[in-house]
């Protein structure tokens, strides 16, 4: 940034006033009252020239000092917003890895859930079999006592036969 002083403005106004002055002065001592009323306007005119000068002067330093300066804001605009996409970076990896951890938990959750689910069918199947079982011995055990039933009806059945056939005779 190029920045000067408003004196050296003002001194360089100054100057060409001064340089002004000194053509004005030589003349002065052997001109009359108009021409020294010439001289007055001719100083003020160079007072004007050089004050527009350091004016526009200022107003370039201005300029160039708010372009500076807008210039270095965009720079720190910049980086702040990378500072600041940084840090949410590393907050949305802070969240998905939190997020993986609890999704693995749940995952192992479930899947001990699962085997126990498992476990729990495997041990009632095996219970629902040897129940089966239990019923097919005991239909067996039940077929056996009625064959024996039978057979001692039948058994009793042809020992009485023979006196139901005399009974009825005799009727």
């Amino acid at each position: 940034m190029r920045q000067a002083p408003p004196e050296a403005a003002v001194e360089e106004g100054t100057e060409e006033e001064q340089e002004v002055e000194a053509q004005a002065e030589p003349q002065a001592p052997e001109m009359g009252a108009s021409e020294d009323d010439q001289g007055i306007g001719a100083r003020v005119t160079a007072v004007f020239t050089a004050a527009e000068k350091a004016g526009q002067h200022i107003v370039t330093l201005a300029r160039e000092e708010a372009d500076d300066i807008l210039r270095q804001a965009r720079a720190e605009a910049d980086a702040y917003l990378r500072e600041q996409k940084l840090q949410a970076d590393k907050e949305v990896e802070q969240i998905f890895a939190e997020a993986r951890r609890k999704a693995q938990a749940i995952e192992e959750d479930a899947r001990m859930a699962s085997r126990q689910v498992e476990d729990d069918a495997r041990v009632r199947k095996d219970r629902l079999r040897e129940e089966a079982r239990l019923i097919e011995e005991r239909i067996a055990w039940a077929k056996e006592g009625l064959a024996e039933v039978d057979e001692r009806l039948q058994q009793v059945f042809l020992e009485n036969e023979p006196l139901a056939l005399q009974a009825e005779n005799d009727s």
